[in-house]
Formats: structure tokens, sequence, C-alpha cells
């Protein structure tokens, strides 16, 4: 098994705090060190191991759960797994331009409905309303997933207690 990504940036950040800053000179220089921590925290949330990754794993799984099912009648009422790696895992690429178009599509449909609400105002008003829970949850998401800002230790070149 391997570390998770955000446990090695937690081990750099770490490592920067303890054994870098200490012997840094200047504030000025001890502020941008304290931007690299920012920014790792930042990856940390947003990042995760590359898909090749990921389906190296799966596949490994895949076998495993195939070996299993090969002798599940000897393991009666066991929870055996029963996993399938995919064909074609989309790329970070491929994602982003799935994202791109729906969101895309919900532009236009907000143009529309701005210009056709007089025609099923009900309909209208629910779909608004589908479209701002849509607007809220991506904005807690980018605030989730967003790392703590850091400015007076990045200004001041200290770490804030």
């Amino acid at each position: 098994m391997n570390n998770s990504l955000g446990r090695l940036i937690d081990g750099m950040a770490a490592t920067l705090k303890s054994e870098v800053i200490p012997h840094v000179e200047g504030d000025y220089a001890r502020g941008q060190a304290f931007g690299v921590i920012y920014m790792l925290n930042s990856l940390k949330l947003r990042a995760s191991w590359s898909n090749a990754f990921l389906v190296g794993q799966l596949r490994a799984l895949e076998q495993a759960s195939r070996a299993l099912v090969a002798i599940a009648a000897d393991l009666p009422g066991a929870p055996l797994p029963d996993v399938r790696a995919p064909q074609e895992l989309p790329g970070a690429g491929d994602l982003e331009a799935l994202r791109d178009d729906g969101d895309a599509k919900l532009c236009a449909l907000i143009e529309w409905l701005a210009e056709h609400g007089r025609e099923a105002p009900e309909a209208v008003a629910r779909a608004q309303a589908i479209v701002d829970d849509y607007i809220n949850r991506q904005t807690k998401y980018e605030l989730a997933t967003s790392a703590k800002p850091m400015f007076v230790e990045m200004s001041g070149g200290a770490q804030k207690d």
C-alpha cells in the first residue's frame, strides 16, 4: 500500500515548517516559504493520484475478485468483492471538457429562462431553483477544496499561533 497524496503533502509541509523556515533569513523569504505551504495545502485538497495509478490498483482488485468468485461456493455467505476496472478511464482533460460543456449548457439555460420566464412561470421558477442549488453546491465545494488563507504568515514571515 502507498501513502495517500494528502499524507505526503502533509509531510512536505511539516518539513518546511520545522526544518526549513527556522533557518531562512528575512521575513520576505519566510513569507515565501509559507506561501509554498499554502500552495501545498491547496494541492492536497484538489489533487489526487493519477487515473493510471488508480486503474492499476482497480485491475489488481478485479483480478482478486475474479479469483474469489471461483471459490465462492466454498465460502457461503462471505462478503466477496466484485470489482471491475473500467476499460477506459477518462483523463482529467476529458472530465474537464465534460464539465465545461455542462456549464455552457447551464448558462444557455439561464439565458433561455430569462427570455421565456413569462411563458411558464412555475416551471421556470422550479428550473431556476435547481440552477440556484447547483451554483450553491459548486460554491460550497470550491470553498471546501480551498486551503485556509495564510495571509499573516505570508506577509509577516512568522507562523500564526
